[in-house]
């Protein structure tokens, strides 16, 4: 994805760092803003630091840019010193803020030449990082689970668990709801029945893993695995008194080893309209699922299907660019690789491995990014519009990197006690 969008993504940021040389209207400064929010985004998300960081002439060039386009659509918009015509900073802040921006007069506008910055190398690139899974959240039963994409996963027990979509609340007829030996009542009013072991995957690349009793006959479901990003929730009794783990971090890990222990195990991928379920076998998409009935040969139900073709309403995706979208990209990554023909479970995990670090890493420097941003002589501007629930969040998030990075930790550490043919069998 990042490969084939590079150009012309790297030609809109190009055009961007200039900002609008010589703006002089408010029409054209409002403009201008927008488009260096679009530069935050794609410097954030597509440009690589550590190119930009081995490369200090390309980061003052870069520097200059930015003074220039800021400074240009601040003068066109406010005047000379908007900061202290608000009365937000008095006048040796702007002082001081001025000399931030380049030490340079605002009055000399239009005489800095926009920077030159190299292509980033897509191999050190990433898009964005975030918390998977997240248990009990306000106003749902204890035990729940939400997603990063916004679907709630809520245990019920005696065998009956439900999932709701982002749009929905307590008390909301479910999108899906799994009881007895398993039944699956859709909200549409489609019915159909499954025997195996078998994965639900949401929108957002969650994926849900419903353990059953047997592999034949009538079974129920006994335990739910969900894993989304670097994050993992296990629930167990769920044909009883369901007890959840918490989030555990270990998702790319446990999930890559999943897909390569079954690669061609039943899979229900939920699209459509947000409450259609297809169905994938042994790697190939057979259809949306219309019904079940039981096999008398093998002992198990058997799904009805129509032979359409997957399909899914896009704006039941994540929003393109967010934290939710990243990890399902991961999501998806990982499945891809873990399930290729051939693979060992033990060499799946040690890939699981790299996902979970490249992501922890990257959720971490975001929270330093965006904590940045409420530093300096804007801080108090962002803080004012803005409030603090992004920093907030930014905080929430880096925790939870660290967490998550101390667990990857010591799973690695514990690898290193375990005899070579199980590493690399």
């Amino acid at each position: 994805l990042a490969q084939s969008n590079a150009s012309e993504e790297w030609s809109i940021f190009e055009s961007v760092l200039g900002l609008r040389h010589g703006a002089t209207d408010p029409e054209t400064s409002k403009q201008t803003r927008e488009e260096t929010q679009m530069v935050n985004f794609v410097a954030q998300n597509l440009f690589n630091r550590q190119s930009l960081m081995n490369n200090l002439m390309s980061g003052i060039q870069m520097q200059g840019a930015f003074n220039q386009g800021f400074t240009q659509g601040l003068a066109a918009g406010m005047g000379m010193n908007p900061l202290a015509q608000l009365g937000l900073l008095s006048g040796p802040q702007i002082n001081a803020f001025q000399g931030v921006l380049g030490q340079f007069n605002m009055m000399q506008l239009g005489h800095m030449t926009p920077g030159i910055i190299p292509q980033p190398q897509m191999e050190l690139s990433g898009p964005p990082a975030g918390k998977g899974l997240q248990t009990n959240p306000p106003g749902w039963p204890e035990g729940s689970t939400r997603t990063a994409g916004g679907y709630t996963v809520v245990p019920e027990g005696n065998t009956s668990w439900k999932i709701f979509g982002p749009d929905q609340k307590p008390g909301d007829k479910p999108i899906t709801h799994v009881h007895g030996d398993p039944h699956v009542d859709q909200k549409d009013g489609t019915r159909w029945d499954f025997t195996k072991n078998s994965d639900f995957v949401l929108p957002d690349g969650t994926r849900i893993n419903a353990k059953t009793s047997s592999e034949k006959g009538y079974s129920v479901t006994t335990g739910l695995e969900i894993t989304n990003g670097a994050d993992h929730v296990s629930v167990s009794g769920v044909d009883g008194k369901p007890v959840n783990s918490g989030v555990k971090y270990d998702g790319y890990e446990w999930r890559a080893q999943h897909m390569a222990e079954n690669p061609n195990r039943d899979t229900f991928r939920l699209g459509g309209d947000g409450d259609d379920w297809f169905l994938q076998r042994n790697g190939q998409d057979l259809g949306k699922i219309t019904g079940a009935h039981m096999d008398n040969k093998t002992g198990a139900y058997v799904q009805h299907t129509d032979g359409q073709a997957y399909n899914i309403d896009p704006r039941l995706r994540p929003p393109f660019g967010s934290e939710a979208w990243g990890n399902m990209l991961r999501n998806q990554g990982i499945d891809q690789l873990a399930s290729m023909p051939g693979m060992d479970p033990a060499t799946a995990r040690m890939i699981g491995q790299m996902f979970h670090a490249e992501h922890s890493t990257s959720q971490f420097q975001q929270g330093l990014d965006t904590l940045s941003g409420f530093g300096g002589p804007f801080g108090a501007l962002r803080m004012l519009f803005q409030g603090p629930g992004e920093a907030f969040h930014a905080v929430g998030n880096m925790t939870d990197a660290m967490n998550s990075l101390m667990s990857l930790q010591g799973d690695l550490m514990m690898q290193r006690f375990l005899p070579d043919p199980v590493l690399f069998r």
